[in-house]
This record gives structure tokens, C-alpha cells and sequence, in this order.
């Protein structure tokens, strides 16, 4: 097969694994899927602008064309950073492509236009050491991660060789050598990059269904279930303590000012409770407003004070909003291996109810208007 045919052999393969991922991504309404089907149709107009360009006008076969393959990868690379909820601008995904039109009009690669290809590996290099920095920082399990990455980091491997090839042993020969690898290579890797990524996606999807199930929908911390699992763990590697905390004054405030302002001091409460613990300390609401947080390797000391800033965080809240609500907290500890969850809760709950008998009994659930 000669060497034209055999591009639009390529060609045609990469337009049947576009088609595929953007039926998969319209009907899954992944944006990932999308945006990777449309880097595969941007990189099948490059090849067909490489192959028909040089006939009508060179620049088209040396230019405009890899412009394309790179502008493509720039666009997989967008599609690989919503996996992390994120975007990217417009002229970020064209950048490496404009910039190849800047530089292959200028450089002098007639009489050696494998030396083009050696320059276009500083571009394809770049791209797709991004494409794997986002493919590693996936919200995935690792192994739903490393084979796309291994796909992907091959691909790198191969078009370095390549261009080391050529700028060393670099002949019309061995140029016609390597234009045949890269295709071959090229359908190896565009297969297998998108089964895998249609798979990485799938575990995405499982993930984030995942941590729905676990996470507590008002406030955003984990849910019972969710708390218990993650608890669980941590109490068999390392010694914990267990707050269990809970708003003294509540019913009074669903009763008199609404469930609404209610289900706001719920959510203000977890986000105190969040931002007044550690990294690697586990927060959950296990139900009504009784929130429990497990301190991961930390001391009594350490407990305490956490206890204290959340009290002086929600009474800065309660004060602000007018409310006659608190905060009661009970604390329990156990080494590694030691007691049980629901003996850290038995514990942590006495020491609550002890806590709320101790403290004053609270006015009128609104102390001014507000």
C-alpha cells in the first residue's frame, strides 16, 4: 500500500473512533467523551490537510496540517481537565497549533523536512506531558488511571525515539521509514486511547456515584454511611479521637423561625466543622443536627481544641444571625485497633448530654430581628 493510501487508511480509522466517542459522550452527556471525539475529527483534518496540502500548496502539508494534530491535542488536553471539573480557554487549546504556523513558515527545513517532524516533537512533548498530569490527577481509582497513562506516556516514548532517529540518521529513506511508523503507531495508540478512555470515564461516573451515596446532601459532609465506612478504617490504622457535637437550642429554631433558616444553620455548621479540622480528619452529619468528627492520630489536646474553635466559630454565627442556639460536644479517644466505633459514639454521646446539662438553658430562639 503506498503511502497516501495508507494515511487515508488512518485517516478513516481516526473518524470511526471520533464518531464513536462523541455517539458515547452525546448519549452518556459526558463532556470529557466530547471533547475527546472532537480532537480525534481536528487531528483527521490535519492528516487529510498533510496529505492533500502538499500537492495544491506545500505550507498546507508542512503548516497548516501538523498545526491542526497539535491543535487537536490541545483539544484532548481540555477534554482531560474536566475530569477535574475544569476548563479550558479557547486560545489555550489553539496556542500550540498557532504557534507551529508561526514557526514552520520561518524555518528552513526544505531540503531536510524530517527536521520538521524533530520540531514538532518539542510541541507534541509538551502537550502530552499535560494530558498526563491531568490523567494522574483524575478523581479515579489508580487503577482505572495508569493504563491511559501508560497509553499515553508509551505514545510520548515513541515520538521522542522518533525524532532521535531522525536527527541522527535523518535521510529521505529513513524519513519514508518512520512517516509509516507513525501511522502504524498512530492507529495503535488512537485505539487503545479510546477504549481507555471510555473506561476511565466509566470509573469517573462510579466514583461520583459513589460519593453521592456517602455524602450528606444539605451540608456537603459524608453522610452516616459515608462517616461510618471512612471511620471505620481509620480506627484500625491509627488512634483517633471521636466528637460527637450536636445545636442546642434547634427544635426551637425549626419551630419558631422555620426549617429554612434551620437547614441554613446546618450548613453552617458543617462548613465550621470542615474548616476547624486537620487534613485527614473525617467530618459527617449522622443525622438530624448531630454532627461527629474522627481525629485521625491526634491527642486529647488536639480534640479539645478543635471542640473550642468550632464553639467560638458558631457562636460568632449565632451572635451575627441573632440566634439563641449552641454548639454541645462530646469527646471520646481510642488507641489503634482499640474500641470500636460505636463505643467512641456511646462514650462521645454521655459526654454530650453531660455537656448540655451543665451548660444554661438558652432564650428565645431569635434574640433580635435579623
Amino acid at each position: 500500500m503506498g503511502l497516501t493510501s495508507f494515511y487515508l487508511f488512518f485517516d478513516g480509522m481516526i473518524l470511526v473512533g471520533g464518531t464513536l466517542l462523541l455517539a458515547t459522550g452525546m448519549l452518556s452527556g459526558c463532556a470529557t467523551l466530547k471533547w475527546w471525539s472532537l480532537s480525534y475529527f481536528t487531528v483527521a483534518a490535519g492528516i487529510a490537510t498533510v496529505v492533500f496540502g502538499h500537492a495544491a500548496w506545500p505550507w498546507l502539508g508542512y503548516g497548516l496540517g501538523p498545526g491542526l494534530n497539535l491543535a487537536g491535542f490541545g483539544v484532548m488536553w481540555a477534554g482531560a481537565r474536566r475530569l477535574r471539573g475544569r476548563r479550558a480557554a479557547p486560545w489555550q487549546v489553539l496556542l500550540p497549533g498557532v504557534v507551529w504556523l508561526a514557526v514552520s513558515a520561518v524555518l528552513p527545513f526544505g531540503d531536510a523536512p524530517w527536521l520538521r517532524m524533530v520540531t514538532q516533537t518539542l510541541f507534541i512533548e509538551a502537550i502530552f506531558g499535560l494530558i498526563l498530569a491531568e490523567i494522574l490527577r483524575a478523581p479515579v481509582r489508580a487503577l482505572a488511571r495508569l493504563p491511559l497513562a501508560g497509553a499515553t506516556f508509551g505514545h510520548a516514548i515513541f515520538v521522542l525515539v522518533r525524532a532521535v532517529a531522525l536527527l541522527f540518521y535523518g535521510s529521505p529513506a529513513v524519513y519514508r521509514f518512520w512517516l509509516y511508523g507513525t501511522a502504524i503507531e498512530g492507529m495503535l495508540f488512537m485505539f487503545c486511547d479510546a477504549l481507555l478512555i471510555s473506561h476511565l470515564v466509566r470509573s469517573w461516573r462510579e466514583h461520583d456515584l459513589h460519593d453521592v451515596a456517602r455524602t450528606d446532601f444539605l451540608t456537603g459532609v459524608l453522610n452516616r454511611r459515608g462517616f461510618t465506612a471512612r471511620a471505620e478504617r481509620c480506627l484500625r490504622e491509627a488512634p483517633c479521637m471521636l466528637l460527637v457535637l450536636d445545636i442546642d437550642g434547634f427544635k426551637g429554631i425549626n419551630d419558631t423561625l422555620g426549617h429554612g433558616e434551620g437547614d441554613r444553620l446546618l450548613r453552617e455548621l458543617g462548613r465550621i466543622c470542615v474548616e476547624s479540622v486537620r487534613e485527614g480528619d473525617v467530618v459527617g452529619r449522622l443525622g438530624g443536627d448531630e454532627f461527629a468528627i474522627l481525629i485521625v492520630g491526634g491527642s486529647a489536646e488536639v480534640a479539645a481544641a478543635i471542640a473550642q474553635r468550632i464553639r467560638l466559630a458558631f457562636a460568632q454565627t449565632r451572635v451575627a444571625r441573632g440566634l439563641a442556639a449552641a454548639v454541645s460536644i462530646g469527646i471520646s479517644g481510642a488507641g489503634a485497633g482499640g474500641a470500636t466505633l460505636d463505643d467512641l459514639l456511646v462514650q462521645a454521646d454521655m459526654r454530650l448530654y453531660r455537656a448540655k446539662d451543665e451548660r444554661p438553658a438558652l432564650g428565645p430562639a431569635m434574640l433580635r430581628a435579623g
